[in-house]
Order: C-alpha cells, then structure tokens, then sequence
C-alpha cells in the first residue's frame, strides 16, 4: 500500500502529538505531513501537503473545523471531526457520514475510525458526503439531507422526504415522498437515534415514522394512514405519546378511528 498522508489539527499539543505516535505504531502506511493548531496554518498546510487525511478539532485558535473545510473545497481530503463538545454542528455530521471522534480520545475509537477512512479513500461517494454536510451547515437551509448507503450507491435525501423506515433483522427501508423505497445494511436503530429530534417517532418494534406524514390512525386495526397512502402497524401502548407529539408539531389534527365492540 502506497503511503498515506495525514494532517493533525488541535490546538493542544499533547493531543496532536499523542495521535501522531498512536497512529505511527499502528499504520505502517500512515505519514504525518503536518501538525497545526489554528484556522490559518491548518489552511497553509492543507494546501501545501494537500494531504489524504486531516484530522481536524472542532475549535482551532481563531476559528473552527467547518471554517477550514468551507476555505479547502478545492482540494481532495477525508476528514475525520474532534471534539470534547456536544457540537451544534453533530447532527449535520452525522447526516453527512462524516466520521466524529470524541474527546478524552478513546484509541480504540481512534484506531478503528482511522482505519475506516483509509478504506474510503477510494470511495467516489465522498464528495456527496461533503456537499450533504455544507447544504446541512447552511443556516438558511431548514431541510436537512441524510446520507444513505446502498448496495450500488450513495444518496443524499432530504429528512423531510422520508415517510417511514422500517426494520427487517440487519436491513432497513426507508420510503419516500417519490414512491422509492431504499434498503440500506444497517440497522433502523442507527437512524432512529438521528431522526428522533426531527419529527420521527418509534411507532412500533419494527417501524419509526415522520409524524408530519401522518394523515390518519384507525385504533380498531391499530394501523398508520400515511401520506403515501399506505398503512403502517403501531403498539396501543404507544398511541397517546404519538398523538401528543403530532399535535405538537404540526397544525393539524390526526383523525382517530375508533370502533367500539359489539
């Protein structure tokens, strides 16, 4: 394997030179072409190693990561996110598919995220992945996008498009306003903990659904009438924490069926 450069960016020390003898040991492949701790030299040292792999801290001296990426669009590297901070910025990473490292650094997570990226080196997705996460960090952009990896690609879909996604052992689908459906080899507990804050509800074991595409819930059959005019199954025990959060974030009113027994 031909050798891989990296670029290190915090402004403490200790940690740029604690990654660099981690990654050293463990990567014979790895090369750290440069350690920077500030908006300005992590900018002057992108463009004149113009690395595989910059590892950036969220918060440089005088500005931040985002900053950095938004000045490099030019240039072609994976990044991988630092942080000690629950990020305003998490969700859009996440989305993206954007690899995140927390701070204490775990080596372990250290490791086995380095270690995925230098398999995405030769992912042609990843510049979808980057336009999803500036179209994210756009403030005057409400929709978000979500990155989802199929078999064959990689799509970027806006939050708001997706009407439900449901669980099928380590598979999930996902179907939208387009009448598409995607199977994606991840489980749905991995999007559930993502799009809970966006309006997703967990209705039932196997399914979470986007409450703004609720149209009705007939008790009897314990059935979902969607906005795709299909049905999905939801838990009784469910219903009441399901209504209260429709009725909080949207307009309307979901039409309950009930039937009384005869």
């Amino acid at each position: 394997m031909k050798n891989i450069s990296v670029l290190l960016a915090d402004d403490d020390h200790r940690i740029r030179n604690a990654i660099h003898t981690i990654l050293v040991q463990n990567f014979i492949s790895i090369q750290i072409v440069a350690k920077t701790d500030s908006l300005e030299n992590t900018i002057e040292a992108l463009n004149t190693y113009k690395p595989d792999i910059a590892i950036l801290d969220m918060h440089l001296i005088n500005g931040t990561a985002i900053e950095v990426l938004k000045k490099t669009t030019h240039l072609s590297y994976k990044v991988i996110f630092m942080s000690a901070y629950q990020e305003y910025a998490l969700d859009d990473i996440r989305f993206a598919s954007i690899d995140f490292i927390y701070k204490p650094l775990d080596i372990s997570d250290l490791l086995i995220t380095v270690d995925n990226v230098i398999t995405e080196l030769v992912e042609e997705g990843y510049k979808k992945k980057m336009q999803t996460f500036f179209i994210n960090t756009n403030y005057e952009n409400e929709d978000k996008q979500i990155i989802f990896k199929t078999k064959s690609q990689i799509l970027s879909v806006p939050i708001s498009a997706i009407i439900y996604g449901e669980s099928h052992y380590s598979l999930s689908y996902f179907a939208l306003e387009t009448g598409k459906q995607i199977e994606i080899k991840e489980p749905l507990r991995r999007y559930e903990s993502m799009l809970q804050s966006y309006n997703f509800f967990r209705c039932h074991p196997l399914f979470i659904v986007n409450i703004n595409h609720i149209l009705a819930v007939d008790y009897s059959t314990k059935l979902l009438t969607l906005t795709n005019h299909l049905t999905i199954p939801f838990e009784k025990k469910r219903l009441g924490i399901l209504t209260q959060n429709w009725h909080k974030n949207t307009k309307s009113e979901v039409r309950i069926k009930s039937y009384k027994s005869v």
